[in-house]
C-alpha cells in the first residue's frame, strides 16, 4: 500500500511513499506523517492511501503522528480550494491550517563520519587544544550528542559545526519526537486529585502534594503550590505519570467584567430574528450588518451563537487583531462558559495545540480567533462571524497568501453554514456583493440605548489653509472649538 503526503516545501505537488506493514491499516487520510524528503525529515498531511505503486520506488513512511485524521474532509476540501484560488502550494496551506507544533519536539544530533574520526585522531596529536573544531571532535569522539549540548560546552558550535558538515567530518540527523505535556512550565499547569495510589509507598514530597489536593478539592496552579509545598512541581509530575492525579494546561482566557443582558431594540430584533431564521434552516446564507459604533452588532453575534449551539452546532468568531481577542473571549466565556476556545498566534505552541484538540474533540464548540481561526477544526459548524470585516489584518502578508474573511465565505458556503459579516465601515467588495444580491444587507442605523450620534462637522481645509497661507498647524474652526472648551472648564482634550 501507498499513500500521497503533501509536504510543506515550495511545491505544487504530492509525494508518493510506501506504507509499511504496521502502518497499512492505522494511516487514514487527514492523518500526519513523519517522511524523508532528501536529507531531512518532514511532517506531512496524507491525501491518498492507495494501491498504486509510482514509478521508481518509493521511501518509506517513518512514522504515523496522529491515530485520528486532524483535518476532516471539509478542511481538505477548503485546503485545495486555497492551494489553487491563491496560487500557494498545498503543502503550506494545510501546515498552517494546523498549528500542533507544540505537539511534536525537533532535535538534530551530530555524529562523526569515518573522515571525521580519522581527522579527530590526527587533531588529538597537535598543541591546538583550544580551537573550537578539535574540541567539537573531541565531543563527538566519545558519543553522538544534539545541538543543543554542544552548544552548551563550545559557545561557538553552531557555527563551527557547520563548516565541519560541508567538509564531511560529521553527520547530522534530524530526530522527531511528542512533546511530553508534562514538561510545560509549572505557572501554565493545573493540578487536580484523583486518587490514592494502591500501595502507600511515596516519596515525603508526593504524599504530601497528594494530601493537600485531597483535602482542598479542584484545580490549583503548580507555581502557586511550590510556595506553599517544598518540591510541588516535580511530585506533581510524578504523581501525574502514575495517574493519581490530573495534570491540565490553564486556560489563557481573560475573564472580562460579567454585563447584564440587554434589551434588543427594534432593529436589532429584527436582524436578529431574520439570521435566526437562516440558521434554522440550516442552509448557507450571507448577511453583512452594517451597522454604526455602539449599534449593538456584539449582541447580535452573542444571541446568533446561543441560537446556533441550541440546534446543537458549533459557532466560529473572527476578529481583526490579536489585542481584541482576549477581550472578546472574556465576553463569550462569561455567556457559554468552557464551550469557548480561543486560536491566536499570542499563545505559546503548546495553548495553541491545547485550544485547537478542544475544537477538535468537541470540548468546545465555540471558537475566538484572528484570521488564522478560519481554519478551526468544529464539528458541525452552523455560524461564522467576522467582526470588523473591512479590516486589513484579515490579509495573510506571508506564504500562503490569503484574505481570511473571503475563506470564511467559501468555508460556510461548502459547510451550508450561516455567515455574518460585521462592521461599521463595510469593505466596497462587501457592500458591492449586498447590492447584487450575494448578500443579505442589514441595516443598523442608531445607536442602543437612544444614545446621541456624535456631532460630525466637515471643514475644506485645502481653501482655509490657502486663506492662512499653510502657516497653520491647524484649522480656525478648530482652535475656535478647542479655546470654546478650555474657557467651559474642561481640563484635557483629546485630538486624534
Amino acid at each position: 500500500m501507498y499513500c500521497d503526503v503533501s509536504l510543506p516545501v515550495p511545491l505544487n505537488q504530492a509525494f508518493t511513499y510506501l506504507l509499511p506493514e504496521t502502518l497499512r491499516h492505522r494511516v487514514q487520510t487527514g492523518c500526519r506523517v513523519l517522511a524523508p524528503f532528501g536529507a531531512r525529515k518532514l511532517t506531512g498531511v496524507v491525501l491518498r492511501v492507495h494501491h498504486t505503486a509510482p514509478q521508481g520506488g518509493a521511501r518509506e513512511i517513518l512514522k504515523l503522528i496522529d491515530e485520528e485524521p486532524v483535518l476532516d474532509a471539509g478542511l481538505l476540501k477548503l485546503g485545495a480550494w486555497i492551494a489553487d484560488y491563491y496560487c500557494a502550494p498545498l503543502g503550506e496551506v494545510l501546515r498552517s491550517m494546523t498549528p500542533l507544533a507544540g505537539e511534536v519536539r525537533h532535535s538534530k544530533v551530530y555524529s562523526l563520519t569515518d573522515s571525521g574520526r580519522d581527522s579527530a585522531r590526527q587533531l588529538f596529536l597537535s598543541d591546538a587544544e583550544d580551537d573550537p573544531a578539535l574540541l567539537i571532535l573531541k565531543l563527538l569522539d566519545s558519543r553522538p550528542s544534539s545541538a543543543s549540548y554542544l552548544i552548551r560546552k563550545v559557545p561557538t558550535a553552531a557555527r563551527v559545526l557547520k563548516n565541519l558538515e560541508k567538509k564531511g567530518l560529521v553527520n547530522v540527523e534530524d530526530l522527531v519526537s511528542e512533546r511530553d505535556p508534562l514538561r510545560a512550565s509549572a505557572a501554565r499547569l493545573r493540578v487536580e486529585f484523583l486518587k490514592r495510589p494502591d500501595d502507600a509507598k511515596l516519596p515525603k514530597a508526593e504524599r504530601e502534594l497528594l494530601s493537600f489536593l485531597e483535602l482542598h478539592p479542584g484545580a490549583h496552579n503548580l507555581k502557586q503550590l511550590e510556595g506553599t509545598l517544598k518540591a510541588a512541581s516535580t511530585a506533581a509530575r510524578a504523581l501525574a505519570r502514575r495517574g493519581l492525579v490530573r495534570l491540565e494546561t490553564e486556560s489563557p482566557i481573560y475573564v472580562e467584567p460579567e454585563t447584564p443582558s440587554r434589551t434588543l431594540s427594534a432593529h436589532q430584533l429584527s436582524a436578529y430574528q431574520e439570521i435566526e431564521a437562516a440558521i434554522v434552516s440550516g442552509t448557507f446564507h450571507a448577511f453583512l450588518v452594517h451597522g454604526v459604533t455602539g449599534s449593538g452588532k456584539t449582541e447580535i453575534y452573542l444571541r446568533a451563537i446561543d441560537a446556533c449551539l441550541a440546534l446543537g452546532k458549533s459557532a466560529l468568531l473572527l476578529v481583526p487583531e490579536i489585542a481584541l481577542t482576549p477581550a472578546m473571549a472574556g465576553q463569550f466565556f462569561h455567556r457559554f462558559g468552557d464551550k469557548v476556545a480561543i486560536l491566536h498566534s499570542a499563545f505559546h505552541d503548546a495553548e495553541r495545540a491545547e485550544q485547537w484538540r478542544r475544537l477538535r474533540e468537541g470540548k468546545a464548540r465555540v471558537a475566538v480567533g484572528t484570521r488564522s481561526g478560519v481554519f478551526a477544526p468544529l464539528q458541525n459548524l452552523g455560524l461564522i462571524v467576522v467582526d470588523e470585516e473591512h479590516d486589513q489584518s484579515y490579509k495573510q502578508q506571508e506564504t500562503p497568501r490569503y484574505h481570511g474573511r473571503d475563506v470564511a465565505v467559501v468555508r460556510a458556503r461548502d459547510a451550508g453554514a450561516c455567515i455574518i459579516l460585521g462592521s461599521a465601515t463595510p469593505a466596497l467588495e462587501s457592500r458591492y456583493n449586498a447590492e447584487r444580491g450575494k448578500f443579505r444587507l442589514i441595516e443598523l442605523p442608531a445607536r442602543i440605548a437612544q444614545r446621541p450620534m456624535p456631532d460630525v462637522t466637515i471643514i475644506d481645509t485645502r481653501q482655509e489653509f490657502l486663506e492662512t497661507r499653510k502657516d497653520a498647524t491647524f484649522s480656525r474652526s478648530l482652535v475656535g472649538a478647542i479655546g470654546a472648551r478650555l474657557k467651559n472648564g474642561e481640563q484635557s482634550i483629546l485630538l486624534l
